[in-house]
């Protein structure tokens, strides 16, 4: 997937979690590449605020950036609590 196509699923990621949780303020989102050996592995971080709260959501890693992307949303899906 080409960055900027990437940047766009992240940014309709975010949306997304400010549709289903309108509260949120700010979300950021930093996608990390690292080496295992001779794999390169992805994993995108959130750090997402609302008024007196912060989650930050780490995502596990993936082959590639797209899984990674949407893993992460996942679990931000999964833990954010129903008030943010």
């Amino acid at each position: 997937m080409e960055s900027h196509s990437l940047q766009a699923r992240i940014e309709h990621g975010i949306v997304e979690l400010r549709a289903a949780h309108p509260r949120i303020t700010h979300c950021r989102a930093t996608l990390e590449r690292s080496r295992e050996g001779a794999a390169e592995r992805h994993s995108l971080r959130l750090d997402i605020r609302w008024p007196q709260h912060q989650s930050l959501v780490c995502g596990p890693g993936r082959d590639s950036a797209e899984e990674a992307v949407q893993a992460a949303f996942d679990v931000a899906a999964r833990s954010l609590t129903p008030h943010a």
